[in-house]
């Protein structure tokens, strides 16, 4: 029996490497005029996504972040 391949995310609080299935995905979502943060459920959303563990401490920091700064990759 072959097994699959299982991807792994990062927590952007702290940081601990986990399933993709066990983490929270949130993308940035036009509402109005401005960009608001939401949570993926379906993980199939476009655009960049933030991955948030399950642990309560980490759901509240993240919540009180904000938007985060979406960063450029190779500058």
């Amino acid at each position: 029996m072959k097994v699959g391949h299982t991807p792994t995310r990062m927590c952007v609080i702290c940081r601990r490497r986990f399933a993709k299935s066990q983490l929270r995905r949130h993308v940035l979502s036009p509402s109005g005029g401005e960009k608001t943060l939401e949570a993926d459920e379906a993980q199939k959303r476009p655009g960049r996504g933030w991955y948030v563990c399950s642990a309560p401490a980490c759901r509240e920091k993240f919540a009180k972040m904000g938007r985060p700064k979406s960063r450029r990759k190779g500058v």
